[in-house]
């Protein structure tokens, strides 16, 4: 009977005292970030902010530019564009889609970055406030890239959309987006779940030729002429600056 009672009371006794002998990890550490006071997450023996390497880059738009500005002249984003397309028939009867790719043509870094301020000028010009959301909800390709760093630059909140159709009008609804950049298989996704949208404004189709709304809930514009509107407004400066010199 004792050795029934010894075998019961031994384990419990050896983990009540391992158990105590743990040492409790710190999950983060205080932090004062205005209002209620909360703990930021980060390794303990690490209260100060971390810290970077590059002297007074505090950023990823100014980490973004700086790079831009020291490797202006190397190439940087590359894409191959459509050739060609063919469907192809296996043996056992299914069918796939072939692509066929011309050769990389490359944007350096200061293109990259030039393409990235019009952008981010063009989005302010259409009317996107800061306090407003992006989400990018295309695939990942130059155009992708331009817009999020132009986000960033812009100090826009911006989200990556990679949900299914099912969830696509939740996270949209959710997040109170009001511009959706996209291409145009996603404007598509976009106007067959229009109705469900609450808070879409404005898209703009990375690609040049795009269906139209169908429900007129927002305005439809193409990368391009968000990009473009910088040149134009130049343009305009320059030609009252002509008329000025004249009179």
């Amino acid at each position: 009977m004792f050795s029934a009672y010894l075998n019961t009371l031994v384990p419990i006794v050896f983990t009540f005292l391992l158990r105590n002998a743990k040492k409790v990890k710190k999950r983060g550490v205080p932090v004062d970030v205005g209002g209620e006071p909360g703990y930021t997450i980060r390794n303990s023996r690490f209260p100060s902010p971390v810290e970077t390497s590059w002297e007074d880059i505090t950023t990823l738009a100014e980490l973004f530019e700086q790079a831009c500005k020291e490797h202006s002249d190397k190439p940087f984003l590359g894409t191959r564009k459509l050739v060609s397309r063919e469907v192809e028939v296996t043996v056992d009867v299914r069918s796939f889609e072939k692509l066929h790719l011309g050769e990389y043509e490359w944007l350096t870094y200061a293109k990259t970055f030039e393409a990235m301020c019009s952008f981010a000028s063009g989005l302010n010009q259409l009317g996107h406030k800061k306090e407003e959301r992006v989400a990018i909800f295309a695939d990942t390709r130059e155009e992708w890239f331009i817009a999020l760093q132009a986000c960033f630059r812009c100090n826009v909140t911006v989200f990556i959309c990679i949900f299914r159709e099912e969830a696509l009008c939740h996270s949209l609804n959710e997040t109170e987006v009001t511009t959706v950049i996209c291409g145009n298989k996603e404007l598509k996704k976009l106007n067959s779940i229009s109705g469900q949208l609450d808070t879409v404004k404005r898209v703009i189709c990375i690609d040049d030729e795009f269906p139209t709304s169908a429900s007129g809930r927002w305005t439809i514009t193409s990368f391009a002429d968000v990009e473009s509107v910088v040149v134009q407004i130049q343009l305009i400066l320059i030609y009252l600056f002509q008329l000025m010199l004249q009179l």
